[in-house]
């Protein structure tokens, strides 16, 4: 028994491993408050090498490269959350740092973001994509420095002597050098922008000006004031295809369907043809309008996101309207041949002839991933931009251009920018509007040659002679934000009234007007983040949109926001236009691709703007 008591102390019992001296010390310490006191007093008891050992082994735990260890499926989730500019500075850490913040999942995601197109490469960029570990980044890098040239008015300008008359169409593929111009001389020229040579001419199948053109992926279109519609085969070097007939006027509007089944024509006989671009058999007819059909678009349905083949055509008019036709209609009284389909819009507010209608599937985009954004989180992560992602680069910093001295005001830093955004209690009649009226805004609109020559159908006449002031739009009404209707199909519309209009094409209501240019505006085009319009005054204009994400981050990054009263939208433009440059004649037509801007004057030059310079 005296045995197992004494194994049961010595159990119970362990020997302190404390000097007397510390023990000692220890009894006469007063007992901690909390645990960091109690470390606090283990450390000071520590000789100086105890220290120094301690200090080495909690720098080691306490400084872990999560970037290096963290297992890649969960890195790249959570690099996902920085912004680009955080991003590029991952980059400059170390060897492994950069490695893993060049993913490219990682910025093929950030172009998404971005709105930078991920499958349809541009053709100056030149990059091995199953050789780079580094490709998605070279292509944001790419797009951002296109961006910053465009914001900034970085370009190269060629002057190209393309036709013996006026340029009235000019049209191409959003990611090659290929355009095609039209012209009163009765001629189609194919063109290698980037090296500014003529590569084919197409004649003899028109006797009179060519008006319009439309392309797709195997099909180039013409319309002429002969009355005819020429369909050539792209495929196969632009043979001839088929001879439409059936307008018993000029052909003034093309547009092709996505699906390259359908080609729509409008006419001076003020109806729509629908025709089959396959076989050139007509199929329908379209009449409502009062005057020349003078422009055409389609726009997929909303409620139709995953369905390409559902959408509606907007049609503008020199009778100042716009309608919106319900193609689903159509194709229900197919079997009854000419009766009309149902308009189901009719868009007003314009004071003389729609000249242009303009939309982009980004702007539906953007606002359709704004809103499923915000219904989980109301206030999301910023993608800023970065200043010095465009340093170093080949290619980067074209030329200036320098011939705008006099707009200095159009350069202001984009801090200072105002933005037009659609929730503001700013009249939208007073949002973009100059602050002065034009004093030579009046003009002989009797006589404008150069667009339509001697026909001058496109434009109604006015024995007044003047252009009739725009009228200011409806007030709306003031509703509660959960009454408000929600934007969520813009669109744009020029006329020869010299405004553009943005409209709500789901609703009909006008958004707003933009009155920078002081003649006919011709033509308007939008892409993923600007819409640029071209006048008879010469100037070429770009104005830049974007979804807001919140009114912080508009006050963050330096946006002033304008917005119309009783409408909630994440949209914004900016105000005022940026000049891109001016010509001493009237710009009639251009088209805007990512790298180029083309356009077309009334003396057959052609005015080429390249914002990127070719890699090496």
């Amino acid at each position: 028994m005296q045995c197992a008591a004494a194994s049961c102390a010595v159990v119970t019992k362990p020997k302190s491993k404390m000097s007397p001296s510390q023990l000692q010390l220890a009894k006469g310490r007063k007992q901690p408050e909390n645990d960091l006191d109690y470390i606090q007093s283990l450390v000071e008891n520590l000789s100086q090498d105890e220290r120094k050992e301690l200090s080495t082994y909690l720098y080691r735990q306490l400084n872990r490269d999560v970037i290096s260890t963290l297992p890649h499926p969960l890195l790249i989730h959570l690099l996902n959350f920085f912004d680009i500019e955080t991003l590029c500075k991952f980059r400059q850490v170390s060897k492994a740092w950069k490695v893993r913040a060049t993913d490219n999942a990682l910025w093929k995601n950030q172009c998404i973001l971005a709105g930078f197109p991920t499958t349809s490469i541009p053709s100056s960029f030149n990059y091995d994509i199953e050789s780079a570990d580094d490709f998605f980044y070279q292509l944001y890098k790419y797009h951002f420095i296109v961006q910053n040239n465009w914001n900034k008015k970085l370009f190269t300008r060629h002057l190209i002597l393309g036709h013996r008359e006026n340029i009235s169409c000019i049209v191409g593929s959003e990611l090659s050098n290929i355009f095609y111009s039209g012209s009163f001389d009765k001629t189609i020229k194919v063109w290698d922008i980037s090296s500014q040579t003529c590569l084919k001419t197409l004649e003899g199948h028109h006797s009179a000006e060519i008006q319009c053109l439309a392309l797709s992926q195997s099909n180039l279109v013409s319309g002429s004031w002969d009355k005819s519609i020429i369909v050539y085969d792209v495929t196969k070097d632009y043979e001839f295809k088929h001879k439409l007939l059936g307008h018993t006027a000029g052909i003034i509007s093309l547009e092709i369907n996505s699906n390259e089944t359908l080609l729509f024509s409008g006419s001076v006989d003020k109806t729509i043809r629908i025709w089959n671009i396959n076989t050139g058999d007509f199929l329908h007819r379209l009449y409502g309008h009062d005057d020349t059909v003078s422009t055409l678009m389609l726009v997929p349905q909303p409620s139709t996101d995953d369905q390409d083949d559902q959408y509606w055509l907007v049609s503008g008019s020199n009778d100042t309207s716009i309608f919106v036709w319900d193609l689903d209609q159509l194709c229900l009284n197919q079997a009854n041949g000419l009766k009309k389909p149902k308009i189901i819009k009719r868009l007003e507010g314009h004071a003389r002839a729609i000249t242009c209608l303009a939309w982009h599937k980004d702007i539906k985009k953007q606002i359709i991933d704004h809103n499923q954004r915000h219904s989980d989180d109301p206030d999301p992560i910023h993608i800023s931009t970065m200043q010095f992602l465009s340093s170093n680069s080949p290619g980067s910093s074209p030329q200036t251009n320098n011939e705008d001295n006099e707009n200095d005001e159009n350069n202001e830093n984009d801090m200072n920018e105002n933005y037009m955004d659609l929730d503001s209690h700013t009249s939208p009649s007073n949002s973009c509007d100059q602050d002065n009226e034009h004093e030579n805004r009046s003009q002989n609109y009797n006589n404008f040659p150069y667009r339509f020559n001697s026909h001058n159908s496109l434009l109604p006449t006015n024995t007044n002679n003047t252009v009739p002031s725009t009228p200011p739009l409806s007030p709306i009404m003031q509703l509660s934000d959960s009454e408000k209707p929600l934007v969520t199909l813009p669109i744009f519309s020029s006329s020869a009234d010299s405004t553009i209009r943005m409209w709500e094409l789901s609703t009909g209501k006008p958004l707003l007007y933009i009155n920078d240019h002081t003649d006919i505006v011709w033509q308007i085009q939008c892409d993923s983040s600007r819409l640029v319009s071209v006048s008879s005054d010469g100037f070429i204009k770009m104005r830049k949109w974007r979804c807001n994400h919140s009114h912080f981050e508009n006050q963050q990054i330096g946006f002033d926001s304008l917005i119309a009263p009783g409408i909630r939208s994440c949209f914004q433009i900016s105000c005022p236009a940026i000049t891109l440059t001016q010509v001493d004649r009237s710009v009639t037509c251009f088209k805007m691709t990512h790298e180029w801007l083309v356009c077309g004057t009334e003396d057959g030059v052609l005015v080429a703007l390249k914002f990127v310079e070719s890699q090496n």
